[in-house]
């Protein structure tokens, strides 16, 4: 059995966010399952299974 991890990502919106946390994924070998995210106003927020 593989091992999972939920990451959760919150903050103010900018270009990239969501690159640069897949790229780090990547750099570490953890696939991305499951990705949900929304933006409220400037407030971005995010959660991934990997």
């Amino acid at each position: 059995m593989k091992t999972k991890a939920v990451i959760s990502v919150t903050g103010k919106d900018n270009v990239g966010i969501i690159a640069k946390v897949s790229n780090v994924c990547a750099d570490y070998g953890a696939n991305i399952i499951d990705i949900s995210q929304t933006v409220l106003k400037y407030y971005f927020a995010m959660i991934m299974l990997v």
